[in-house]
């Protein structure tokens, strides 16, 4: 089983290589953090107009912060596992590279739902700053 892993890992290994430059992966790794960092970073204060006009909007504040929190981890334990050598990640999963190819194959699927689910929840906040903004406009719907 060792044997096998050791000699399917320069292809498994340049399998995530290929993985990583088409799907532009150190950059989004970049892009969430940097997100993350961002969102979090906003002043209670600078929020309390629209918490108090729009109380909706702090619920999907904070559910999309949550959820950016989980992209960020679930990339970055990818990234974690991308570096590892051949002998950590053979002692990390068995010397199975399918154990391994399940692993990435459902951490991306979690992240494509939270991303999803991003998506989502930072739409109700911007429906809720409209709101807010514009009471007439909420008036007239």
């Amino acid at each position: 089983m060792q044997e096998q892993f050791s000699n399917d890992f320069p292809k498994f290994k340049a399998k995530i290589q290929n993985f990583i430059a088409a799907q532009h992966f150190d950059t989004r790794l970049q892009h969430y953090n940097k997100l993350f960092d961002e969102m979090s970073s906003v002043a209670p204060d600078d929020m309390r107009e629209y918490v108090e006009k729009a109380p909706k909007f702090l619920e999907a504040r904070n559910k999309s912060l949550q959820i950016m929190e989980r992209i960020v981890a679930i990339h970055t334990e990818l990234d974690t596992l991308f570096k590892l050598d051949e002998k950590a990640l053979g002692n990390a999963y068995d010397f199975n590279l399918k154990k391994v190819d399940q692993k990435i194959a459902d951490s991306l699927k979690e992240a494509a739902y939270m991303i999803d689910q991003f998506e989502v929840y930072s739409e109700m906040g911007r429906k809720a700053i409209e709101q807010a903004d514009f009471p007439f406009f909420s008036q007239a719907h």
